[in-house]
């Protein structure tokens, strides 16, 4: 490390990134869409430009910030937010009147998990 070279950030390697510090970095929309690519998997975040696949996720200025503050390592991708999120739009479908196979069939889990959900919600199946 040279006077011109600080190190960014001491959390370079491979990290378990807890899910408000990429909320921090990049805000809920480019969170929420590195979730939907990359949710509950490592994600390699290379040390001075974005891979083509983190761009088309979460858009170049995204990218660029989850470089510079991540760069040169891996990272846990949590999904934490996208499940909350889904299962909000599960209790308001069911609000609207979707039937259990339905909210089954849109969010590609089963019958089971949406009653779930739902009870955890306190909403009748």
């Amino acid at each position: 490390m040279t006077a011109n070279n600080p190190q960014k950030n001491n959390s370079k390697k491979s990290t378990r990134v807890c899910e408000q510090e990429l909320l921090d970095v990049i805000g809920v929309n480019a969170t929420l869409a590195l979730e939907r690519a990359f949710s509950a998997s490592y994600l390699y975040i290379p040390a001075r430009a974005p891979s083509k696949a983190i761009i088309n996720a979460v858009g170049l200025t995204a990218a660029m910030k989850l470089v510079d503050h991540f760069g040169c390592g891996d990272i846990w991708v949590p999904k934490s937010l996208l499940t909350k999120y889904r299962n909000i739009s599960i209790c308001e479908e069911k609000d609207q009147g979707k039937t259990l196979p339905e909210l089954a069939q849109k969010f590609k889990t089963g019958i089971p998990n949406i009653r779930r959900i739902l009870k955890q919600k306190g909403i009748q199946a």
